[in-house]
């Protein structure tokens, strides 16, 4: 496998007397020295467009640098106003979609008046044939390092499409086969909502299975002829199970319903709904997360009020089969009790690992601003992190989603976890992807 072999030569003014004090690097050039990057243009691999540099030492702000290989007149990438002393060096070579193909770092020794030469060996990240995202901070605290994807939204409305004019969302994502497999819900022209099937290598490059719906409200007067919206799917011995929300405009409440499938596309549905509201904290009840482990099925799901003081909390139902239910009789198990959090807190996704469960969940704010994340040894009896909300609508990437974030679907995908969650601008939707490596 190809390795990129890229050239540092270090070049520093030779009047220097004394390391800069300050921490962010000196304007004065009898104070600071350059790094000129040689790249080996010519030999890199054609799947290489992007070559970016990071310096980094503590009590100073990072400096990078990018090439871009294919555009670029010169192989070369200078850094200057460069503060003498020790540096961390890390460099990427990126794909055009971001990727990082080939890494490598080093500490660098910069001294004042002298010239010195760093040979760095780029290795490959993977085989070629996948991919691995490299999230780098640089002494950030944890509850900002959630990076949200560069290239926001990763899936759009259709143009002049009646199913999803007023936006795509509430995406419900499962690895299986070994590619992505999304369902989500759109908004057609006349407010009813619709689930379509898309699939993908990545996670992130997304193709729509087909140009119709896999699953549609029901005939007028049914409990879901309004709206019909994916929840969660899981897929249990060959069969997967779809847990949805459905709503009807007459009565103006969601109830939650199951459908089946033998493929992920054609779905029969269960005629009546698996779990309907009951007292007066969940009147309407929609779901967001369904998981089984230790042969026991938790639905997760939020309930609201509907009066015009509406409050919204969270609730669990667990079920041996999958099909038959029992609510958790100290509902709610999730309450308002941050002030970020408004008018309640909705949209629970969960996963389960290393004996523990974490949910990611959305606050009531008006609408939806922020995620914030709680942790259980249960499922039941949950901690709040003290660094609520960990991801705002703020951080969307140049704040795309600057009206709303909403249903974020929180799942581990090898050694990264994910959330894909639904932003809201210009009066539509569409889908955006926030993640993070190893850790919570």
């Amino acid at each position: 496998m190809n390795k990129i072999f890229v050239l540092f030569s270090l070049f520093l003014v030779l009047l220097i007397t004394s390391c800069s004090s300050d921490p962010v690097g000196s304007d004065n050039p009898k104070d600071s020295g350059k790094i000129l990057l040689k790249i080996d243009k010519q030999n890199a691999p054609a799947s290489v467009v992007f070559v970016k540099a990071y310096l980094t030492r503590e009590n100073h702000q990072p400096i990078t640098g990018t090439l871009n290989l294919q555009s670029d007149s010169t192989a070369d990438i200078l850094l200057d106003n460069i503060d003498a002393g020790e540096w961390h060096l890390k460099v990427d070579a990126e794909d055009d979609s971001g990727l990082v193909l080939y890494t490598g770092e080093t500490e660098v020794q910069i001294f004042a008046g002298f010239t010195s030469q760093v040979y760095l060996t780029l290795n490959p990240t993977g085989s070629g044939t996948g991919s691995i995202y490299i999230s780098v901070t640089w002494g950030v605290p944890i509850n900002y390092s959630w990076i949200d994807y560069y290239n926001n939204p990763i899936l759009k409305p259709s143009e002049n499409s009646y199913f999803d004019s007023k936006g795509v969302g509430n995406a419900a994502i499962l690895f299986d086969e070994n590619i992505y497999k999304m369902w989500f819900t759109t908004i057609s022209s006349d407010s009813k909502g619709y689930v379509f099937y898309a699939t993908s290598t990545d996670g992130i490059t997304w193709v729509r299975a087909n140009n119709f719906p896999v699953l549609s409200p029901s005939s007028s007067n049914s409990w879901d002829d309004g709206i019909v919206s994916a929840g969660a799917v899981i897929k249990v011995d060959s069969i997967y199970k779809m847990y949805y929300s459905g709503y009807s405009y007459s009565t103006g409440i969601y109830k939650i319903g199951l459908a089946t499938s033998a493929d992920g596309i054609n779905w029969i549905k269960n005629p009546n709904p698996i779990l309907t509201g009951s007292s007066n904290w969940e009147l309407s009840v929609g779901v967001t997360d369904v998981i089984k482990t230790n042969n026991t099925y938790y639905l997760y799901y939020h309930g609201r009020t509907l009066d015009a003081y509406y409050q919204i909390n969270i609730g669990l139902a667990t079920s041996i089969d999958g099909n038959v239910w029992e609510k958790y009789s100290g509902n709610p198990i999730l309450t308002k009790t941050q002030a970020w959090e408004g008018n309640g807190v909705l949209f629970p996704s969960v996963i389960y690992e290393n004996n523990s469960f974490t949910m990611v969940y959305g606050n009531a704010f008006g609408s939806t601003s922020g995620f914030g994340i709680a942790t259980s040894p249960d499922g039941i009896n949950w901690i709040k992190s003290n660094s609520n909300p960990f991801f705002t609508k703020e951080e969307t990437t140049n704040q795309w989603a600057y009206e709303e974030i909403s249903h974020p679907y929180f799942r581990k995908f090898g050694n990264e976890f994910r959330i894909y969650y639904t932003g809201f601008y210009n009066n539509k939707s569409a889908l955006g992807l926030v993640r993070k490596l190893n850790s919570l």
